[in-house]
C-alpha cells in the first residue's frame, strides 16, 4: 500500500524512541535453541539421532517483548513472575545484557522454559517446561507493588500475555488501575479469554485465530467475516485500536476512528517465525508512544517483523536495522 508518510517521517519516529520509556508486564519465558547435526536413525528406536552442536538462550514471552523494545532504543522496564531457579538467573543476565531493567516477582514455581531442537532447516521438537498456576491474590498484590515504581516516567504500559498464569482477574484489575492512575495507554497482546479482564485498552494485537475466537466470545451469533471486518468489529466493540497479525498474510490494522490499513508480509521465506509477534507489538507500542499514527506504527512493525524472521533464532530488531529497512522500503 502507499503510506501517507515520508521516509523522513518514519526515521524521525524511530530516532525519538530513546526519549521514551515503556513498562512491560506479563509472562516471562526463557527460550533455548539447540542446534544439532542430523546423524541418522538411533539404534535403539526408529527416531532421529541428533548430535548437539551448540545451544543459544534468549529472553522469551514478555521478556522478548522487552528485549525488542530495548533493541530499538526504548528505555524499558519489565515486571513479571519467575521461579527461584537457574533459568531465572540466566534470564536476568540476558536481560541485563540487552539493557532491560528487570523487576522480577519470585514465585514458588519454575520459570517457564521452551527448548526448540533443530538441525539445519528442519525443526524437530519443542519441549515446554512450565507450571501455569495462576498468581494468588497475594502474588497479584506483590506484582502491583513492583509495577507501580516501574511505571514512573513511563509513556505507556505494554501487557504481554502467554497464558502462563500472570493475568488473573485480580492482577488485571491492579494493572489497569495503575495505568489509569498514571493516565497511560495500555497496549496489549492478550489471549482471547483474558481480553475482557480489561476495560480501557488502547491497542490489542491478536493473531487471526485469536481474533476469530475473541469475536465469537463477544458475539456468539456473529456471522463469519474476513480479517478486516473482524478487526473493524473488534475495534468498535472494544473502543480501541486493533492490529491483526496474520503471519504470511501480513497485518490488518483498524484505528478507533475506523481508518483501515492493510499490509502484505514482506518476507516470503522466513527462517524462523518464533518471536515475530513480539517484534510486532513492541514496535507498534514504541511508535504509538512516540506519537505515530496507527498506520505509521503498523508499517514500521511490519518492516521489523520482516527483519526478525530472517534470523534462525529469536531476534530483537535494532533501531539501525529498522532504519535500514525504512530506507529500502517502497514508501
Amino acid at each position: 500500500m502507499s503510506l501517507d508518510a515520508s521516509k523522513e517521517r518514519l526515521v524521525e519516529i524511530i530516532r525519538s524512541f530513546p526519549s521514551i520509556e515503556i513498562a512491560v508486564v506479563g509472562d516471562v519465558i526463557l527460550d533455548s535453541y539447540l542446534s544439532c547435526h542430523a546423524a541418522g536413525i538411533a539404534n535403539e528406536a526408529p527416531v532421529p539421532l541428533l548430535e548437539l552442536l551448540n545451544q543459544t538462550d534468549a529472553p522469551g514471552g514478555a521478556a522478548n517483548v522487552a528485549a525488542n523494545l530495548a533493541a530499538v532504543g526504548v528505555n524499558t522496564r519489565l515486571v513479571g513472575p519467575v521461579g527461584n531457579d537457574a533459568e531465572a538467573e540466566l534470564l536476568k543476565r540476558l536481560l541485563d545484557e540487552r539493557h532491560v531493567r528487570f523487576h522480577p516477582l519470585v514465585v514458588p514455581r519454575p520459570t517457564p522454559h521452551k527448548t526448540r531442537v533443530a538441525a539445519g532447516q528442519h525443526y524437530y521438537l519443542r519441549l515446554d517446561e512450565e507450571e501455569d498456576t495462576p498468581l494468588t491474590e497475594l502474588e497479584g498484590t506483590a506484582l502491583k507493588q513492583l509495577l507501580g515504581p516501574a511505571l514512573e516516567g513511563a509513556a505507556a504500559l505494554l501487557v504481554s500475555d502467554y497464558d502462563k498464569g500472570t493475568l488473573t482477574a485480580s492482577s488485571a484489575r491492579h494493572i489497569e488501575a495503575l495505568a489509569q492512575k498514571s493516565a497511560l495507554p495500555v497496549f496489549a497482546d492478550l489471549k482471547p479469554q483474558n481480553v475482557q479482564l480489561f476495560h480501557r485498552l488502547s491497542l490489542i494485537t491478536p493473531n487471526l485465530a485469536e481474533a476469530r475466537d475473541l469475536a465469537a466470545r463477544l458475539n456468539p451469533h456473529s456471522p463469519p467475516a474476513d480479517a478486516m471486518k473482524i478487526a473493524s468489529n473488534l475495534s468498535a466493540r472494544l473502543s480501541c485500536n486493533v492490529v491483526l497479525k496474520m503471519s504470511e498474510q501480513g497485518l490488518a490494522a483498524v484505528d478507533k476512528g475506523g481508518e483501515q490499513t492493510r499490509l502484505q508480509a514482506l518476507c516470503r521465506r522466513p527462517l524462523n517465525v518464533a518471536g515475530a509477534g513480539d517484534t510486532v507489538v513492541s514496535v507498534l507500542a514504541a511508535a504509538l508512544a512516540a506519537g505515530a499514527r496507527l498506520s505509521e506504527a503498523a508499517f514500521l512493525a511490519n518492516l521489523a517483523a520482516s527483519v526478525a524472521v530472517r534470523h534462525e533464532v529469536t531476534h530483537a530488531v535494532s533501531a539501525d536495522e529498522l532504519m535500514c529497512a525504512v530506507e529500502g522500503s517502497a514508501v
